[in-house]
């Protein structure tokens, strides 16, 4: 019988992932091994595949494994599912597409526990979506510094306390301090989110002495669309908690529109055609030595086919969040978080560190 009470609780949410659900499930339950307590609840958003199939295949072979549904079908309502259902000390959050290594769970845990952190995790190693070139280009697209800025549980391997990181594992006072996710938010909930941590004073930790692997977007246009709908949503989520801005964000929106301004001013007048052509030149020239790099790194002079990905991405990307400015001026509403109760019956520190008091260099401990 599962553990009423387990150490860890990792909750999963999911929507038609059933060509990458199992291989989560097995790379989490390896985890679970490691730190011998724990559970997994996969919340399942009306998936029309074999997604919950597959979740609850595993259900029936290990008891800790448990499936929730989401009728409302949208990542935030997934998380907040799984965050009031978990039972756990600690509580993690993965995505379906996303895969541990062994001893990912049990080093975060570790760091939480010594008190070095209040959420913690580890780098993420992005593969390709699909084999064949495309897909080796568009992974090296979201995992270079040019694609994705200072984000740096992408591009670094330096334990360092950062804004935020994916799949992580939380202390459980974390959602009681500061609330659970905006379900208002169907994308970028993840930012808003972060910002309250961040205004709280909870520390990020990201060690790199383990990882975590996530599939990108097998196709171009998959990955355009994402970047499409983050900045977009980006936009209202900087309106609603100004505390997740971040500038790596806003950089595209400014370079689109330099180039949408650019393009249609340079019709009518040779200064805005000559400073779209002099940014123009800045940018590839950026971009080359970029795909240079990459190409230098992997050996592979396919690398030197990104420039113009990068410019979709980065178009793309911009763009969405011009289009999200529209929603500064015309729906200023407040936002109400879901809370989780307080106060927990499970206690939120291990009782052997209840009487030290945790040291950081970050800025503010709770």
């Amino acid at each position: 019988m599962p553990n009423e009470h387990p150490l860890l609780s990792v909750v999963i949410p999911a929507r038609n992932e059933g060509l990458h659900i199992a291989a989560c499930l097995e790379s989490v339950l390896e985890a679970l091994q490691e730190i011998g307590d724990g559970e997994v609840l996969v919340v399942d958003g009306g998936s029309t595949d074999d997604t919950g199939t597959i979740a609850r295949r595993y259900g029936v072979q290990y008891p800790n494994v448990r499936t929730l549904p989401n009728p409302q079908r949208i990542t935030p309502v997934g998380f907040n599912l799984g965050i009031v259902a978990a039972r756990g000390r600690y509580i993690a959050i993965l995505s379906a597409h996303s895969r541990v290594s062994a001893d990912y769970l049990q080093r975060a845990i570790e760091n939480i526990e010594r008190g070095d952190a209040d959420i913690a995790g580890g780098p993420v190693v992005t593969l390709p979506g699909r084999p064949g070139l495309l897909g080796w280009l568009l992974a090296q697209i979201v995992s270079h510094p040019f694609g994705v800025g200072d984000s740096r549980f992408r591009v670094s391997r330096t334990r360092a306390y950062v804004d935020s990181i994916p799949f992580a594992v939380f202390r459980r006072e974390v959602f009681e301090r500061v609330g659970l996710f905006d379900e208002s938010l169907p994308r970028d909930q993840d930012a808003e989110f972060f910002g309250r941590v961040a205004h709280a004073g909870f520390r990020v930790l990201m060690d790199p002495r383990s990882v975590s692997t996530y599939i990108a977007r097998g196709t171009l246009f998959g990955l355009l669309r994402q970047d499409w709908r983050n900045s977009y949503w980006n936009m209202r989520v900087w309106l609603l908690n100004p505390h997740a801005f971040q500038l790596r964000h806003a950089v595209p929106a400014v370079f689109a529109a330099f180039m949408w301004a650019g393009g249609a001013l340079s019709l009518v007048t040779p200064a805005a055609r000559l400073t779209l052509l002099l940014l123009l030149a800045t940018y590839s020239a950026m971009a080359v030595t970029s795909a240079a790099h990459v190409a230098t790194q992997s050996r592979k002079l396919a690398a030197l086919l990104l420039p113009p990905l990068f410019f979709l991405h980065h178009l793309a990307y911009g763009t969405g969040s011009l289009a999200g400015l529209v929603w500064f001026v015309r729906d200023r509403r407040p936002t109400e978080l879901p809370r989780l109760p307080i106060p927990s019956s499970i206690p939120t520190r291990h009782p052997n560190d209840a009487s030290q008091t945790p040291q950081s260099d970050a800025p503010g401990n709770v």
